[in-house]
C-alpha cells in the first residue's frame, strides 16, 4: 500500500486519519540509530489546527475537540497557520498520568461536566510528532529532521508539553520503571511516518506495572474459585477492572472458598458489574495486588496477575 501524502486543505483529512503506531519489544535496548521517548498512559490525539481552531482526533477517527477545550490555546504555542501535530493527552495524578482519570474526560459528553473537569483533571498534551506545515506534508522526512523542526516551532508551556528525546534506551527505561510509568517507545532516527502502519521502526517497551485492588467478587464454577473479581474507587464508587485467575495458588483457590462462605451478598459491589455468568458478589473488604501490563480502553486490566494479598484498606485502592 502506497504511503499517503497529504496535501491542501488539511482539514479533508480529519477523522480520516489513523496514527502510526509502534511494535511490542520485549526489554530495553541502546542504538545510535534510534531516538527513545517516554510512551504517556494516555488517549491518542491527533490535533488539525487551521486558521486559529483547533480540532482534535482520537485513534479511530472520533472527534475528541469538546472533551478537551484548554487545548485551544494551541495556535498560540505554535509558528504556523496550518499545522497537524501527534501526541498523547494525559491526566496527572499526584506526579504520574492516570489513565482511568483521562479516560473519565475522554467519555464526558455533558458540557456542563466537561467545564468541572478542566477545572479539577486539567489535561496535557504530550507532543511527540508534527507531521504537516503550512501546506507542506513533512510525513516523508526522517523523524529526527521532524522532531528539529517541532521544536522550532512549538511553545513547550501548559498545557502543552513538547516530548524528550533521549540516546540511551537502557537508562530510560530504568527511570520508567523507576516512577512507575507506562514504557517508553524506540523510533528510527530515519524513519518516515506511515499512517495506520504499525511498523519495526517504532518499538514499545514497557515493563509490567503494579496495582492496589479491591476483590468484589469472583469467578465460581462447579464449586471452584476460577479468578478474582477486581475493582478500584473512582471517588466514591467502586469500578469493575476485570478478572484475576493467574497467580491464585491452590491455597489461595480454598481460602477465598471460605472466606466467600462468610462474606458473600447478594447484589454486586460494582457499580458497573461484569455481565457474566457464575459470579459469586463478596463484601468488598479484601485486597489484593496485582501485576498489568496496561489499560484498556473499556478500563480493564490488560494480562493481569495475583501477585498476592494485601492488609491495605479497600479505600487505598483509588484509580
Amino acid at each position: 500500500m502506497a504511503p499517503l501524502e497529504l496535501v491542501p486543505p488539511l482539514g479533508r483529512y480529519f477523522t480520516f486519519l489513523k496514527p502510526m503506531e509502534p511494535r511490542s519489544a520485549e526489554k530495553p535496548f541502546d542504538s545510535p540509530e534510534h531516538l527513545f521517548q517516554v510512551k504517556w498512559d494516555g488517549v491518542r490525539i491527533l490535533a488539525f489546527i487551521e486558521e486559529g481552531r483547533v480540532r482534535l482526533q482520537n485513534r479511530k477517527g472520533g472527534c475528541r475537540t469538546k472533551q478537551y477545550p484548554e487545548l485551544q490555546v494551541l495556535p498560540q504555542l505554535v509558528r504556523g497557520r496550518e499545522l497537524l501535530l501527534d501526541g498523547e493527552v494525559v491526566v496527572m495524578e499526584e506526579g504520574r498520568p492516570s489513565f482511568p482519570r483521562v479516560i473519565q474526560r475522554d467519555f464526558c459528553r455533558r458540557e456542563s461536566t466537561i467545564r468541572a473537569l478542566v477545572r479539577h483533571r486539567p489535561c496535557t498534551y504530550c507532543v511527540f510528532d508534527l507531521l504537516y506545515l503550512d501546506g507542506k506534508d513533512l510525513t516523508g522526512r526522517p523523524f529526527l529532521e521532524r522532531q528539529q523542526i517541532l521544536q522550532e516551532i512549538l511553545l513547550s508551556q501548559a498545557p502543552v508539553y513538547l516530548n524528550d528525546n533521549f540516546s540511551g534506551g537502557v537508562q530510560l527505561y530504568r527511570e520508567v520503571e523507576r516512577r512507575g510509568l507506562e514504557g517508553i517507545v524506540a523510533k528510527e532516527k530515519e524513519s518516515p511516518y506511515r499512517f495506520g502502519e504499525k511498523g519495526r521502526s517504532w518499538l514499545k517497551i514497557k515493563p509490567r506495572r503494579r496495582l492496589l485492588c479491591v476483590v468484589g467478587g469472583l469467578a465460581w464454577r462447579e464449586g471452584t474459585v476460577r479468578a478474582l473479581l477486581l475493582g478500584g474507587y473512582r471517588e466514591e464508587e467502586l469500578l469493575y477492572i476485570g478478572r484475576a485467575g493467574s497467580g491464585l495458588s491452590h491455597r489461595h483457590r480454598l481460602m477465598m472458598g471460605e472466606f466467600a462462605r462468610r462474606h458473600r451478598r447478594e447484589k454486586p459491589p460494582f457499580v458497573n458489574p461484569p455481565r457474566e455468568r457464575d459470579c459469586l458478589w463478596l463484601e468488598p473488604t479484601l485486597t489484593v495486588w496485582i501485576s498489568f501490563f496496561e489499560w484498556t480502553a473499556g478500563l480493564s486490566l490488560r494480562a493481569p496477575v495475583v501477585e498476592g494479598f494485601s492488609d491495605r484498606r479497600p479505600a487505598e485502592a483509588k484509580l
